[in-house]
C-alpha cells in the first residue's frame, strides 16, 4: 500500500513549502511519529552557555482580557503576517493533527506548532516547530520549548503583570542556543526579535488595538 494511502497527515492542507518539507525530512506521517518528538527542556539539560534575549511589550488593555487573548487566538492569526505563516498542529492529549481551517479550543500543553519563518526579504524560509509546555493560569504565563529536531534548542517564556497603569505588560523571554556562534551572536536576536514582535502585534489586532 502506498504512502498517500496510509499516512495520517494531510499535506494538502498545509500551504507552505517548508513545513512540508520538514515533515518529509523528520518522515512524520503517522500520529506516533508526532508523538514521538522530543521538544528541549531546559529543567533536564544545563543552560549555563545559552544564550537569552528579552523583550517587552505593552497591550492597552486590562490583563484578564489580554491573557484570554493569547490563550485563545487561533493559531492562523497569531503566526500570519511578512514574516510568520502557521503549517499546522499537533496535539498530544488527543492525538491529533489540525489544520489552517479547524476550529481551535485554544493553548494547551502539549500542542505542537510547526510554523514557517521568512527572513532577508524571502531569501531565507524555514520551518520552526515548538511546543506548548506549560499554561500556568495564575501566573499568567506561557512556556514552549524548541523541538530537538530544530535548528536551535531553547525555550521561551511570556510573562503578563499589571502595570501602573492598569494595562498589561508582557515580558517575553528566550534562552537558546544552536552549533553557530555567527548565528546565535548576530543572526538569531535580530531576527527572533522581529519574529516575536510581529507575533504579539497580531495578539493586539486581535483585541481590536493599533
Amino acid at each position: 500500500m502506498s504512502l498517500l494511502h496510509t499516512q495520517d497527515v494531510n499535506l494538502d492542507r498545509i500551504s507552505n513549502k517548508q513545513v512540508v518539507s520538514f515533515i518529509h525530512d523528520n518522515q512524520l506521517y503517522q500520529l506516533n511519529d508526532f508523538a514521538a518528538l522530543e521538544s528541549f527542556c531546559p529543567k533536564s539539560n544545563c543552560t549555563k552557555t545559552f544564550y537569552t534575549h528579552h523583550k517587552t511589550f505593552h497591550i492597552r488593555e486590562r490583563i484578564e482580557k489580554v491573557w484570554e487573548a493569547y490563550k485563545n487566538i487561533h493559531p492562523k492569526q497569531a503566526w500570519c503576517g511578512n514574516m510568520l505563516q502557521f503549517g499546522m498542529q499537533y496535539c498530544r492529549k488527543n492525538n491529533s493533527i489540525s489544520y489552517i481551517d479547524d476550529e481551535y479550543a485554544g493553548a494547551k500543553a502539549g500542542q505542537i506548532v510547526l510554523i514557517r519563518v521568512k527572513a532577508l526579504g524571502g531569501l531565507a524560509k524555514v520551518a520552526v516547530g515548538h511546543e506548548i509546555t506549560a499554561v500556568h493560569e495564575k501566573e499568567m504565563c506561557l512556556e514552549t520549548s524548541y523541538l530537538v529536531k530544530g535548528k536551535s534548542l531553547g525555550s521561551q517564556r511570556i510573562q503578563l503583570k499589571t502595570c501602573k497603569d492598569g494595562f498589561t505588560e508582557i515580558s517575553h523571554d528566550t534562552i537558546y542556543k544552536s552549533g553557530s556562534w555567527l548565528r546565535d551572536k548576530l543572526i538569531y536576536p535580530f531576527f527572533h526579535t522581529k519574529a516575536i514582535r510581529e507575533f504579539h502585534n497580531n495578539i493586539r489586532r486581535s483585541l481590536g488595538l493599533a
